[in-house]
């Protein structure tokens, strides 16, 4: 009985228990001291190799910091605090180059990648390429600066006062607002004689600044309020334009493109320009290539039109009807101001005052009998700064010649494509 109870007792050894030399049913003494033996000798092994498994351990937690628990953190060393290998772990950490981009960080921009482009077709429109140039310098624009202008133009090898004004606004571009230039042929249209349009194909040759990852091509007849550094890092796409928002019908705004120059889509851009329609502009050739494939750019930011304060309406533009309007906030929120005030005259040239008093947005009545002016005061606002900063930049706040009136473009059933009417006009010749 005691051998079966001991027996149980013991069951998990691999050997049976060793036997007092007095029990009948007691193997030989020398088996019972091998079993035995074999029973406790894996246990002591055992124990000892556990002991001196978390001995190891201890060490080696204790003595070496750099053991990863999890991925990014380590385990702090004896001797110092949680805090302590912190702050030494940041301290070691690389980071990354931060670029201008709202709430998205850019590692390790090379910005001689990206460029502001300028095309000059004309010494009108020189003055005001150079104050965009100028507006991006100022703002602390990163990107390079490119400045595309008739080849015909002459640099002067020094700067020579007897240079002309053209050759003086050149060198002024590349040497105050470290302008790069670029001479080349003018694109015109053979059907169309309007100066603000008979050029526009120029702006195309954008697409073959190969040498850039992108480019921002950006329309001379505006202001430059910010930067639009942010632009470059958009997700990739050949094209990205904002809408022309006061279209009822979908069409892209050509006043503001970033554009990833290719070969590839150089050569479509060059076999469209030979073979475009009598009435295409360059905005009608971005549509029909991109319309369907483009980036889609926020007009309320990047395509602010001065015709906006003009207007009885802002839903087009807030996209909203519930939204209240305010002409401040619109104009604090935008990166790109287009003048855009037709029949108005472009800023450069001095309208006379009846113009001005005929065309300028109207007061409104309040609620409590008083006049909201808020709307004429800032489109006047805008119009006397591109003044000033014209006669600042360039020597003279307006052009002599008003140039080529648009009398017979007015009547066109698709001008508004490319200078809005907005509702206010309509409501006035009415």
């Amino acid at each position: 009985m005691w051998y079966q109870l001991k027996t149980r007792v013991f069951s998990n050894c691999s050997y049976l228990p060793v036997h007092s030399s007095e029990d009948p049913e007691a193997p030989s003494k020398s088996t019972s001291l091998w079993s035995w033996r074999s029973c406790l000798a894996p246990r002591r092994v055992q124990n000892t190799l556990l002991l001196v498994f978390l001995v190891i351990l201890i060490f080696a937690l204790t003595r070496y910091t750099d053991i990863p628990v999890t991925l990014g953190e380590f385990v702090p060393p004896s001797n110092s605090s949680v805090v302590e290998m912190e702050h030494q772990h940041k301290e070691e950490k690389v980071e990354p180059v931060t670029a201008p981009v709202d709430g998205i960080t850019v590692p390790d921009v090379k910005w001689t990648d990206f460029a502001y482009v300028q095309y000059v077709t004309n010494a009108h429109y020189l003055c005001n390429s150079l104050m965009i140039l100028e507006s991006l310098h100022r703002l602390g624009s990163e990107a390079d600066r490119v400045m595309m202008y008739p080849q015909q133009w002459q640099i002067p090898a020094d700067d020579r006062s007897n240079a002309n004004f053209e050759s003086k606004m050149l060198v002024k571009a590349r040497n105050e607002y470290k302008t790069k230039l670029v001479p080349i042929e003018v694109q015109t249209s053979e059907y169309n004689n309007d100066p603000t349009w008979k050029d526009s194909y120029t702006k195309l040759l954008a697409f073959n600044l190969t040498e850039y990852k992108r480019v921002i091509s950006l329309d001379s007849d505006a202001t430059v309020t910010k930067h639009m550094d942010e632009l470059f890092f958009l997700p990739s796409a050949p094209v990205a334009m904002p809408r022309a928002f006061w279209m009822d019908k979908f069409f892209l705004s050509s006043q503001l493109v970033v554009i990833e120059p290719s070969e590839f889509d150089w050569k479509r851009i060059q076999h469209a320009i030979n073979h475009h329609a009598e009435n295409d502009y360059d905005m009608d050739i971005l549509n029909k290539m991109y319309g369907d494939s483009c980036t889609i750019i926020p007009h309320r930011r990047y395509d602010l039109m001065t015709g906006e304060f003009r207007s009885a309406h802002h839903e087009k533009y807030l996209g909203s009807k519930e939204e209240p309007w305010s002409a401040r906030k619109a104009v604090a929120e935008a990166s790109f101001i287009h003048f855009s005030d037709w029949p108005m005259p472009k800023p450069w040239l001095k309208p006379s005052a009846d113009e001005t008093e005929r065309n300028q947005p109207k007061c409104k009545q309040t609620a409590e009998g008083g006049q909201d002016c808020e709307d004429r005061d800032v489109w006047l606002e805008l119009r006397a700064d591109f003044a000033n900063r014209r006669q600042r930049i360039c020597g003279h706040a307006f052009d002599g010649a008003r140039g080529v009136r648009r009398d017979g473009i007015s009547a066109a059933a698709n001008r508004s494509k490319y200078e809005p009417i907005f509702p206010w006009e309509d409501e006035v010749k009415r």
